[in-house]
């Protein structure tokens, strides 16, 4: 009985330990991974949205600035399935996501709007130069990691991190954890000293200059604050301190074009920190919890079978021969 025993402890040890390295190093790679369409449960399309004031506004109407105009910024993005199955995407593992985003005032007039296509790998987010990627229909030469995702378990490091604005990749410094209604975050945070993006036809007299005319360079800066959720990568909140200017003859900045800070909302937040919930449990005990639990109990299963095995013949061996004599 006890050897039979032993070959069952033996037989699920490995077989408990075999199933932890499966989860551990093949389910877990196959699940941890970027949706081929963000809004897949959706209605195939994502909406976040982010809410703010503008302390100046340039109005292109009137040529003057306003003050403390309340902004909203809505961004659509949706897969391109079909592009993702190529075989070029397919082999690089990539996701294609197009994202449309546009920021009202609380007249409902659009400030600005914009286009963006990313590619880029579904496990580590970072940004790949195929698949017709651009920025408002301009062929970029794009780096670093998708500004819609960071990767399947972020690291607690700084990441580069693609600014659609420069066209260029900053550095998102990890500044500590924290959480979000109970969902454990990395914080991260990343800046744009000046930079000009372009030029703006205007009026000369508007920035100084004495020509009827004049193509002011036109300035950006940023403070870029979120906090990502790190086993699935996902932005639970954003936070933008943004001011771009234009600059006259002289070099200094005569025009403010908007000044303002937007934050993703409560309701915005909330939703996302429900649809991500469940997925890091998921995630959770399949690469860590499941994985350990079945390693312990198989060893120990592993480690119980060989000892009754080693007992098993001890006790054989020091059992008294006995010898049957037959009688002449």
């Amino acid at each position: 009985m006890a050897k039979v025993f032993s070959i069952i402890c033996v037989g699920l040890g490995a077989l408990l330990i075999v199933l932890a390295g499966m989860l551990k190093f093949y389910a877990v790679p196959a699940l941890a991974k970027a949706p081929l369409s963000p809004g897949q449960s959706d209605g195939g399309v994502s909406i976040t949205h982010q809410a703010g004031v503008a302390v100046k506004l340039f109005d292109p109407a009137t040529l003057k600035e306003r003050t403390d105009v309340p902004l909203m910024v809505t961004r659509y993005t949706k897969g391109d399935v079909a592009g993702s199955q190529t075989p070029d995407a397919k082999s690089g593992d990539v996701a294609i996501w197009d994202s449309f985003s546009r920021v009202e005032d609380n007249q409902g007039v659009i400030v600005t709007a914009s286009t963006e296509r990313y590619a880029f790998n579904r496990v580590t987010s970072e940004l790949v130069n195929c698949c017709g990627g651009n920025v408002d229909g301009d062929e970029v030469t794009f780096s670093g990691i998708s500004p819609l995702k960071f990767p399947m378990f972020t690291q607690a490091q700084d990441y580069p991190y693609f600014d659609s604005s420069t066209k260029k990749t900053i550095n998102m410094a990890y500044t500590g954890p924290d959480t979000i209604d109970g969902v454990a975050t990395y914080k991260f945070v990343g800046t744009v000293e000046p930079t000009q993006t372009g030029v703006l036809q205007v009026p000369g007299a508007l920035v100084g200059s004495p020509d009827p005319a004049y193509s002011a360079p036109r300035f950006y800066s940023l403070r870029l604050t979120l906090q990502v959720e790190p086993i699935t990568g996902a932005i639970l909140l954003g936070s933008a301190e943004q001011l771009q200017t234009l600059r006259g003859p002289d070099g200094t900045d005569q025009v403010t074009l908007i000044q303002a800070t937007i934050t993703s909302t409560p309701e915005d937040v909330q939703a996302t920190v429900d649809v991500v919930r469940p997925q890091v449990a998921q995630l959770g005990l399949l690469n860590t919890v499941v994985p350990i639990a079945g390693l312990i109990v198989g060893l120990i299963l592993l480690i119980v079978g060989v000892l009754l095995a080693i007992m098993g013949r001890r006790k054989a061996a020091r059992a008294p021969a006995t010898v049957n004599l037959a009688k002449e």
